[in-house]
């Protein structure tokens, strides 16, 4: 990051064509370079803040735009500086014109995140709120958005904070002990303090066990529709969507690429990815498709395995089915054209591949969905979607890992009856490993990538 006291600006709305566009401003002299730019209709305007002003955008005599134009006064801003905020027509040229216009004004292009790591330095955020704003953009399901919410509301930093609080108290009375070695309070301290850990330690890793929920939230579930050629994939897709969102012919190899599609299953966010038929084939389109199908089943968290009722099981079925089983991802039996006269039985498909198995037509939209009953038990597990703090975070996870191995260390070494010296080591640890959730332990350069990954104008 550059100077934190340069003045920053960027498009806050995404580019392209709309009804607003807004360019943020934010710095010392973010009023001063507005006031060279913008001139209220209002006679009397005196850039009250949090007012509202219409006038023109202007550049010598060049008019740029009629727009809107807000002050906010620091520290009662997004960023806790001095931020203006013009409210341009949308689309591409105006809103352009006059970014360039505040940039030849004395304003500098902002960094990614640049905007929300100065509300995170002036004390606005904490740092687990600045990541819940990218998560609010980036939100797939509307649970995902809600999480994000109230973590930028400091739900998680007010848990975390409530950790460390319960920590620096069993520390202090361990101090005392470690101070006055002469009244022999080791053993009593340890004794009282071992209780007030125990709990503690089950609730991080409570917390901790909540990412598999949050990271379904977040990222939602990755189902690829696999199988060999002409099996119904691509009847399964347009079945699940209700409409036709793939072509559907007798012709083998029809499928040349992945098709992704987005859908809301029990409040996740699903991607399912209509893979091409898994086959040898000397066609050099569709072997890169079978390549890509490949990586699509290595990449899913789920694999519906699409098999067809109406024909016995070959080898490109077993040779399918040995390759989803060696990626690892869950997979769940489709066995498809069950509308059409019988060969294959369930009993027979789950005796030679060991798996959930639902029994469809696609093209006629039956067993749909259970299939999809069965996909989302195959992905949540007994991950139950709750209510309250969940971390969303890998970043969070981790630094919750490594809280609970240092406290569950500090336990044992008190068990042991170490000295309180020794075991507070392990303590402070835990505490620094809960800091780095909120900021107050992470490096400079942690907090620099934290913010890189953020989009321009936020």
């Amino acid at each position: 990051m550059r100077n934190s006291l340069d003045t920053i600006c960027a498009q806050a709305t995404a580019i392209g064509e709309g009804g607003i566009a807004i360019l943020r401003l934010s710095g010392p002299r973010a009023r001063d370079i507005a006031k060279t730019l913008f001139f209220p209709y209002a006679k009397r305007a005196a850039w009250k803040p949090r007012y509202l002003y219409l006038g023109e955008i202007r550049e010598g005599d060049r008019l740029l735009d009629c727009a809107l134009c807000a002050y906010f006064r620091a520290p009662y801003s997004y960023t806790g500086e001095d931020v203006v905020e013009f409210h341009c027509h949308g689309g591409m040229q105006a809103a352009k014109m006059v970014l360039e216009a505040l940039l030849r004004a004395g304003a500098r292009p902002a960094e990614p995140g640049e905007f929300t790591k100065r509300a995170f330095l002036n004390g606005k955020m904490d740092i687990s709120a600045a990541e819940a704003v990218a998560d609010q953009i980036s939100a797939l399901s509307e649970r995902g958005a809600e999480m994000a919410a109230r973590q930028m509301r400091g739900d998680l930093a007010r848990e975390i904070l409530a950790m460390q609080a319960a920590l620096t108290d069993v520390l202090a009375e361990m101090e005392a002990g470690i101070e006055y070695p002469e009244e022999n309070l080791e053993l009593e301290i340890a004794g009282q303090a071992l209780p007030k850990l125990r709990a503690l330690l089950t609730q991080i890793g409570a917390l901790e066990r909540s990412f598999r929920q949050g990271k379904l939230l977040r990222e939602g579930i990755r189902v690829a529709l696999a199988g060999r050629p002409n099996v119904g994939k691509s009847s399964l897709l347009n079945a699940i969507f209700g409409e036709d969102r793939a072509i559907v012919s007798n012709i083998p190899g029809t499928t040349r690429d992945v098709i992704a599609e987005h859908y809301l299953l029990h409040s996740l966010p699903v991607q399912f990815l209509d893979t091409a038929g898994m086959r040898e084939t000397g066609d050099e389109i569709e072997k890169i498709g079978v390549q890509k199908s490949r990586r699509a089943i290595d990449d899913a968290s789920v694999v519906v395995l699409v098999l067809d009722a109406s024909a016995p099981l070959c080898a490109e079925d077993r040779e399918a089915y040995a390759y989803t089983k060696a990626q690892g991802a869950a997979i769940v039996l489709a066995l498809n054209k069950t509308d059409l006269p019988r060969v294959l039985t369930r009993e027979a498909v789950t005796a030679e591949f060991p798996a959930p198995c639902v029994e469809i037509a696609a093209r006629q939209g039956q067993g749909v969905d259970a299939l999809l009953e069965e996909v989302y038990r195959a992905a949540v597990g007994d991950a139950t979607l709750t209510e309250g703090v969940v971390i969303t975070n890998s970043r969070h996870a981790y630094a919750l890992m490594q809280a609970e191995h240092a406290l569950s260390d500090g336990i044992a070494a008190l068990e042991a009856g170490i000295d309180l010296d020794c075991a507070s080591i392990d303590l402070h640890d835990a505490w620094r490993y809960l800091g780095e959730i909120t900021g107050q332990t992470l490096s400079e350069q942690i907090i620099d990538r934290i913010f890189e990954k953020f989009c321009l104008g936020k």
